[in-house]
């Protein structure tokens, strides 16, 4: 049986999608406000098998009121879009219970980086971003990085570099670099009911 490919979004290529916030980026799309309605398609698509693109996403974030001023707040979407899905999900800041979860493969976690601050450059972002952590083997994380772009070269920059390795749009990083980019972020972990 041949591998189904991954479904990948990456949230620069829906500019033309409006995402507008109520209060702060009134003139936000799903390009520069959108990684987590695209995290949260990648993880339906992927873990279900059902078509959820990012407009779909992005139209039950706003209806839930999870559309906040730069981005999007899964504390309010997360168990809305599980519902609507029909997945679980629960959410942790401990990052070891995080790494488990994904070495006994019982589903996806969608992490919210933290991005720069004193003594440590982000990895996955400068600042605030959703990626989806796929799986694990041992502690090496497949990562789907909605802001990812092929030949674009995010993680050849300083401070990056030599510290994600690539397969196409699968990112491959060790999760002590992923807990470092998560250091006081929540994980969403979803997993099938």
């Amino acid at each position: 049986m041949a591998e189904r490919k991954t479904a990948f979004y990456c949230q620069l290529d829906y500019e033309h999608v409006p995402y507008p916030s109520p209060v702060g980026a009134k003139n936000g799309n799903i390009a520069n406000n959108g990684c987590g309605v695209c995290a949260a398609s990648m993880v339906a698509e992927n873990m279900l098998g059902v078509s959820f693109p990012p407009e779909e996403s992005a139209k039950l974030a706003k209806a839930c009121g999870a559309r906040e001023g730069y981005g999007t707040d899964l504390y309010i979407y997360a168990p809305v879009f599980a519902q609507h899905v029909g997945l679980q999900v629960r959410d942790t800041e401990d990052a070891q219970e995080a790494l488990r979860f994904l070495q006994e493969g019982r589903g996806m976690i969608i992490a919210n980086v933290r991005g720069d601050r004193e003594g440590h450059i982000g990895v996955f972002s400068n600042s605030g971003h959703y990626i989806v952590l796929a799986g694990a083997k041992g502690t090496e994380v497949k990562v789907w990085d909605p802001m990812y772009k092929e030949g674009s070269g995010r993680f050849d920059v300083p401070g990056r570099k030599g510290k994600v390795r690539l397969d196409g749009t699968d990112a491959y990083a060790d999760f002590a670099e992923i807990e470092k980019d998560c250091f006081e972020r929540p994980f969403f972990l979803f997993w099938k009911a």
